[in-house]
């Protein structure tokens, strides 16, 4: 083999790895944007969970506010209920 042809040979070999090492920066650049693209997805994501998670809480706290309201009133009614249900079965209503 010629000194040339191990030249064109070297010379061949470095422009296929500088290509193929191009094409990776490539690559991971376009990764790059996708990563950066699905971080502030997830930071949105985040986000609503905390609203979403603030809102139940929210939610729990009055569903628990009425249900103590409620067994409050069923205590109060529960006597005059049993009374006038009392009544009515031995027919005097």
């Amino acid at each position: 083999m010629s000194s040339s042809n191990v030249a064109d040979e070297q010379d061949q070999r470095g422009r296929t790895s500088s290509m193929l090492l191009w094409s990776r920066i490539t690559e991971l650049e376009d990764l790059l944007q996708k990563l950066g693209k699905m971080e502030d997805l997830l930071i949105e994501l985040a986000q609503l969970h905390h609203d979403i998670a603030a809102r139940v809480g929210e939610d729990m706290n009055v569903a628990v506010e009425t249900a103590i309201e409620g067994t409050e009133l069923r205590k109060n009614v529960d006597v005059s209920f049993s009374m006038v249900l009392g009544k009515v079965i031995r027919g005097k209503m």
